[in-house]
């Protein structure tokens, strides 16, 4: 009896060991997953199949190791750790802090698995709870991956405003690497959108931190600058930054750099193979401009076999790129989301709308389906498709004079377009002018808006007013377009002449 007794007390006293160096360790992690989260997954890897954690150390331990490896640049193919913390904080009232983070952390991991739908709405849910919490450290994680989110589908006006709330959190951090981090990224998204005036002042902005950062942040500033130096005739100074920016951290906006350079100094065959290696980018608009630019010079030189395979490539890229599109549904998400924290309604109701929206693409796509393959339609049914379609031109015609609308009038206020205004009239022009939407593929965001907005005879004042410009700069774009588009030469009046009767057509 004796040794029994003493048996059980060894097991309680190895039990309450084994618990309290499991609260020292996840303190120790947490205090240092913001900072230090390399060190952080290494400390927390020998535990990953522990079976004797309580539930709350288990929870715990999922969203901190999870969060160790997002914030080391690592990632996991399984979301069962952080599911099951993001299940037990949920049940857990009380603790924003946690939840929201453990949301956000899955919706990373739903994000790489191209669940998009449920992982922004996962972020969106961490970006609302952690609204009132003073927490800089995640709220620039939190801001950053939102920003990059809409960077990925082409939303640049929310993408600026979450990186500008990035930035703000990492200045309240103190912490250089973050801020030039996220200044890099400001950067970029005004070189997507050709403002060039906005790269170079944000690319100086992080210029003092130069010396104290390094690796691929380092790396993305130099690139940065050598965009802006190129932009300015500086090929050389530019080179030189591309050159150190590669010996750091190779990108692939860098190397397409210095293809473009390679290029200016008439070196066709490097230029060629940085083409080459570039197809294989994960930028769609990098790969897509590096195959262009491949077959063009495989078709100067007569290499038909080579321009047939690479187009047959280029083919397949574009085909994944629709198969995955999914912005216009991650920008009305966001939106949708955003209109319901107003109304301060809850969530599920937003997962209601959803499924609604999924049930109802799924059913349009069967009735497609069923459509496509019936062969002896009836005149009835012929007629009644018809009269569906001749429903649906009225009802754009309806909803584009609405839009066009609301355009004129915020121009008129000196108001910059919306982004579900400018969506809705891209989509609605392309759903009237199919042969438009081919025609712009090769135009940036900026110069799609500008075409758009000339076409249904918008002035270049208000053209400016919506889109941050000068009328000056909206002038020197339609010029430029008259000849990128449709290899003309003249004025921005013969423009504007070209692409309304190429869009009466």
């Amino acid at each position: 009896m004796k040794r029994i007794l003493l048996a059980l007390v060894a097991l309680v006293i190895a039990g309450c060991s084994h618990r309290q160096s499991h609260n020292e360790l996840l303190c120790r992690a947490e205090q240092m997953v913001f900072n230090r989260p390399d060190s952080v997954v290494r400390m927390l890897f020998p535990y990953y199949n522990d079976t004797t954690m309580t539930a709350v150390d288990r929870a715990l331990y999922g969203l901190l190791y999870t969060e160790a490896l997002h914030r080391s640049g690592l990632s996991t193919s399984s979301d069962s750790l952080i599911r099951a913390s993001r299940n037990y904080y949920e049940q857990r009232h009380g603790d924003d802090e946690h939840l929201s983070r453990a949301l956000l952390h899955h919706g990373i991991v739903l994000y790489r698995q191209h669940q998009t739908h449920d992982a922004v709405l996962a972020m969106k849910r961490a970006e609302q709870l952690s609204g009132d919490l003073d927490l800089p450290a995640f709220k620039w994680y939190l801001y950053s991956v939102l920003g990059d989110v809409n960077d990925n589908v082409g939303n640049y006006a929310l993408t600026l405003s979450y990186y500008k709330q990035a930035l703000n959190a990492a200045r309240k951090c103190r912490n250089k690497q973050w801020t030039v981090q996220t200044l890099n990224n400001i950067a970029m998204t005004f070189d997507m959108l050709g403002e060039k005036d906005s790269l170079r002042f944000y690319t100086e902005l992080a210029e003092p931190y130069y010396e104290d950062i390094d690796g691929e942040v380092r790396a993305t500033y130099l690139v940065n600058r050598a965009s802006y130096l190129l932009s300015t005739g500086q090929r050389q100074d530019a080179k030189r930054c591309l050159t150190e920016a590669r010996a750091i951290s190779p990108t692939d906006r860098g190397e397409k750099l210095l293809a473009d350079i390679y290029v200016a100094e008439g070196d066709m065959a490097a230029a060629a193979e940085q083409w080459y290696h570039l197809t294989g980018s994960f930028s769609p608009d990098i790969a897509i401009q590096s195959y262009r630019q491949l077959i063009a010079y495989m078709n100067s030189y007569g290499d038909l076999r080579g321009v047939g395979e690479f187009s047959q490539r280029l083919n397949g890229v574009y085909q994944r790129l629709y198969e995955r599109s999914d912005a216009a549904g991650v920008i009305a998400l966001q939106a949708q989301f955003d209109d319901q924290l107003k109304e301060r309604r809850h969530y599920r109701t937003a997962i209601a709308l959803l499924s609604a929206i999924l049930f109802v693409i799924l059913l349009s796509a069967i009735i497609f389906w069923v459509s496509r393959r019936r062969i002896n339609l009836t005149q009835a049914e012929l007629t009644q498709m018809r009269r569906k379609n001749e429903r649906e031109l009225r009802e754009n015609s309806r909803q584009m004079k609405d839009v066009v609308s609301r355009l004129h009038s915020a121009a008129g206020k000196g108001m910059v377009a919306s982004a579900d205004d400018m969506n809705a009239l891209a989509q609605l022009t392309f759903a009237m002018r199919p042969g438009l939407r081919k025609l712009m593929s090769q135009l940036s965001v900026k110069e799609q808006q500008v075409c758009l907005l000339t076409a249904h005879s918008f002035l270049p004042t208000e053209i400016a007013n919506l889109t941050i410009s000068t009328p000056q700069a909206i002038t020197n774009t339609r010029v430029r377009l008259l000849k990128k588009l449709f290899n003309e030469t003249g004025g921005a009046k013969d423009f504007d002449i070209v692409i309304k009767e190429y869009f009466s057509r």
